[in-house]
C-alpha cells in the first residue's frame, strides 16, 4: 500500500513517523474496554473526530476504524476527521493550550463523537506528571461536553522493547499503565466509555514473541519498529481494540447453501440464482461489505489468540452436501482460497481475503487514505501554517483564503467519493471442486 505524503516535513516530524521510511490484566485483555452502554458508539448523522499525538498522525488505525464504520454502515451519513499532531498531549501542548488549540483545530469541526487518544507523550513526566494528565482529561472531556459531543477515551498504545521481565520489553509501559489507571478513574466519574488498549495490545506482543511470529531479541521483527510507533500491523491491534471497546458488530454477512438441493439460508445477503452440480455457483448480494484490512497486514494475523476477523469482520460461507476433497471459493473468478469440503460443511469465514477478491473493498480504503490526505494538507499544511513576521502578511492570508476554498472543493468531492464507493456489489459465485 503507498502511504501518502501527508505530513509537514520537519524532522521531528520525520522522525515521528518513522514508519513511512519503512487476574486484572489478564482480564483486560479479553475484556478491552468498558463502554458505558451495548450500542455501537458511532451513530449515523456523526461528524467523527480521531484525536491524538504522533501514533494517530500515522492516519492508520485511525483509516482503519474508519473504513470499518462506512463498509458496514453504507446508508449512514457518517464523516471522519483525523487530528492527530506529532508530540501532543492531553493538554494540546503542540495546539499552544486546551484553551486556543481547541478552539482553533477542534471546535471549528463541530464534532460530534471523538475517540480521545493520548498517553505516550504525557507519561514521560513520571509518576508527579499523572495528576496533571488526569486534570487535563477532565477539562478536555468538559469542552467536548460543552459542545455536545460523545467522547471515548483510549489509553496509549505500548511501547515495545527487549528489557528482561518488563512488559512488552518495557519499564516504561509500566508508567503508562499508572496513567492508563488515572484515566479509567475519569472515563468512570464521568460516565465515558474507556478502551485500554495498551494491556491487549502488551499480551499480543508478548503471545507473538513466545509463539516465534515476533522476536525475542533486539534487531528481529516486532510490531513497533522505532519502539513507540507500531507498523500497520500493531495498528491492526489498535484499531481491532478500539471497535471491541465501542460495541463494533462482528456480523457481516452470512449464507449457507446445500449444494444438492439448491435450498438457501441467508443473513444480511440476497442469494439467488444458484445452479447446483459439478460446481455450485450462484448470485451473492449483501447489506455491507466486509472490513477493508490491507492483505499487507499479515504477520499479527499469525499471532494466536489475535482473531479481529472472527471478533469484528464475520463473512461467512457454508456449503453442505460436497463430495469432493476441496473446493475453491471465488467471486467473479476472483479467488478466495481454497476449503475443504469439511471446512465449508463447517462455515468459513472469508473476509480475510476479501481485501484481494472483491476490488469494491480495496477501492473504499484507497479512497479513505486520499480523502484524509486531503484533510491533513487542508489543515496542516494551509490552515494552521504560521508564518513569518517578515512576509508580507495580507498577501499571504489572501493565499491561505483562496487555497482553503479549493480544498474544501476537493474535500466535498473526495467525500463524495468515498460514499460512492460504500455501497456493496452483486457478485457470481463459484464454488469448484479443486484439480
Amino acid at each position: 500500500m503507498s502511504t501518502p505524503a501527508i505530513f509537514i516535513r520537519s524532522q521531528r516530524q520525520l522522525r515521528a513517523m518513522r514508519f513511512l521510511a519503512i487476574g486484572f490484566f489478564a482480564t483486560l485483555a479479553v475484556h478491552a474496554a468498558e463502554p458505558s452502554t451495548a450500542e455501537f458508539f458511532f451513530h449515523d448523522g456523526d461528524r467523527a473526530m480521531i484525536l491524538g499525538d504522533s501514533i494517530t498522525q500515522q492516519h492508520l488505525y485511525s483509516t482503519l476504524v474508519e473504513s470499518y464504520v462506512v463498509s458496514r454502515y453504507p446508508d449512514w451519513k457518517i464523516t471522519f476527521r483525523n487530528t492527530g499532531w506529532s508530540g501532543d498531549t492531553m493538554n494540546l501542548r503542540t495546539r499552544k493550550g486546551l484553551d486556543v488549540g481547541f478552539d482553533r483545530d477542534l471546535k471549528p469541526l463541530s464534532p460530534t463523537a471523538v475517540t480521545i487518544d493520548f498517553g505516550m507523550n504525557d507519561a514521560r513526566a513520571g509518576a508527579d506528571g499523572a495528576a496533571v494528565y488526569v486534570d487535563n482529561a477532565r477539562k478536555l472531556a468538559g469542552k467536548f461536553a460543552a459542545i455536545g459531543a460523545r467522547i471515548a477515551f483510549v489509553t496509549s498504545s505500548p511501547e515495545e522493547k527487549y528489557q528482561d521481565g518488563q512488559p512488552a520489553g518495557s519499564a516504561y509501559n509500566n508508567m503508562l499503565r499508572k496513567y492508563s489507571d488515572g484515566l479509567r478513574q475519569v472515563a468512570a466519574e464521568k460516565n465515558l466509555p474507556f478502551i485500554d488498549q495498551l494491556n491487549p495490545m502488551i499480551k499480543v506482543i508478548e503471545d507473538g514473541r513466545s509463539a516465534g511470529v515476533l522476536s525475542k531479541m533486539e534487531g528481529g521483527l516486532r510490531l513497533v519498529p522505532d519502539a513507540v510507533h507500531p507498523s500497520i500491523d500493531g495498528h491492526m491491534i489498535m484499531a481491532a481494540t478500539i471497535l471491541k471497546g465501542l460495541n463494533a458488530p462482528a456480523l457481516v454477512s452470512s449464507v449457507e447453501i446445500n449444494a444438492v438441493s439448491g435450498a438457501v439460508k441467508s443473513s444480511k445477503a440476497t442469494v439467488t440464482a444458484v445452479k447446483t452440480g459439478g460446481t455450485l455457483s450462484f448470485t451473492r448480494m449483501d447489506a455491507c461489505m466486509p472490513w477493508p484490512v490491507p492483505a499487507e497486514i499479515a504477520t499479527v494475523l499469525k499471532v494466536p489468540g489475535f482473531a479481529p476477523f472472527d471478533e469484528l469482520s464475520v463473512y461467512t460461507l457454508k456449503v453442505t452436501g460436497l463430495t469432493a476433497a476441496s473446493y475453491e471459493v471465488a467471486a467473479d473468478g476472483k479467488s478466495f482460497g481454497s476449503y475443504t469440503g469439511a471446512q465449508l460443511a463447517a462455515g468459513v469465514n472469508l473476509a480475510a481475503a476479501a481485501f484481494r477478491a472483491l476490488p469494491e473493498v480495496k477501492a473504499l480504503y484507497d479512497a479513505i487514505i486520499a480523502k484524509n490526505a486531503l484533510f491533513y494538507t487542508r489543515w496542516r499544511q494551509v490552515q494552521v501554517v504560521e508564518i513569518p513576521d517578515w512576509v508580507p502578511s495580507e498577501a499571504v492570508e489572501q493565499g491561505r483564503v483562496k487555497r482553503l476554498a479549493e480544498l474544501d472543493a476537493e474535500l466535498v468531492k473526495a467525500e463524495a467519493n468515498v460514499n460512492s464507493l460504500r455501497a456493496p456489489k452483486a457478485h457470481q459465485w463459484t464454488v469448484s471442486p479443486a484439480l
